[in-house]
């Protein structure tokens, strides 16, 4: 969870955490900002397999959500809010929640699991998705297969790649709906481990036992908001780095 911040316009970053248990067993958790003026939970129909996010203003006693979003199908996928909350100043007020969807596979002798994070713009009775951002990934892919193997890895018998992304607020912002920054840290084990590659490459030496970063994927950008198409933009584009994202 990114700490609090608050940018020169107004525009809040809080804590969003989960509330206490106070409805029904079973019901879904409840997360709200610390004085409860904004509140929301994810609910799923076990009958049609989906999921909505409701937002509350204030912690709800039986009053209808002022802004629902419907997530679609959840088959492969775990749902989340997002542990913080950007509250926007000025007329355009109203504020941010996030969803994380967690995926997770296995595969023989390894498995992965990534994270993407969508923003969700409430303004009134209105929920739109604005921003998507890989925020976690991490897999483990199997390299031995014999004896042979285990020697030429040095007993290291697993590529491991990671990945990890975290949004914050642009302090600088002065004016206007509030910036983001986004950065991330992308690493791999051993040095030289190339997940599109052969695992099998030659024998390791021992200066590669070690945990290396990966330039192209530990990168820095500031999504703002572009009105013409109703959301957020990077001001560079977003490398790809789906050998990290994608399980």
């Amino acid at each position: 969870m990114a700490p609090a911040a608050q940018d020169q316009a107004g525009n809040r970053l809080e804590a969003f955490a989960a509330t206490p248990p106070q409805a029904p067993e079973g019901a879904p958790p409840l997360h709200c900002t610390a004085d409860r003026d904004w509140c929301a939970e994810i609910s799923r129909d076990v009958d049609q397999n989906t999921s909505a996010l409701h937002v509350f203003a204030g912690t709800p006693t039986g009053q209808p959500p002022a802004a629902t979003l419907d997530l679609g199908s959840d088959d492969n996928d775990d749902l989340a809010l997002w542990p913080s909350i950007v509250r926007i100043a000025g007329p355009e007020s109203g504020v941010i929640v996030g969803v994380e969807r967690h995926v997770s596979t296995s595969y023989s002798g390894g498995g992965g699991a990534a994270t993407q994070l969508q923003l969700i713009r409430v303004r009134g009775d209105h929920a739109k998705p604005v921003l998507n951002a890989p925020v976690f990934g991490s897999l483990l892919i199997r390299a031995c297969f014999g004896e042979r193997d285990f020697w030429l890895r040095r007993g290291a018998c697993h590529d491991e790649y990671n990945f990890a992304g975290d949004l914050t607020l642009d302090p600088t912002t002065a004016v206007g709906p509030p910036r983001l920054v986004f950065a991330t840290k992308a690493t791999t084990f051993p040095a030289g481990a190339l997940r599109a590659g052969d695992a099998a490459r030659g024998r390791l030496r021992a200066r590669d036992l070690i945990t290396v970063p990966d330039p192209a994927c530990s990168y820095r950008r500031i999504f703002a908001f572009d009105p013409a198409s109703d959301a957020y933009a990077p001001d560079r584009p977003l490398p790809e780095c789906e050998a990290y994202t994608v399980p």
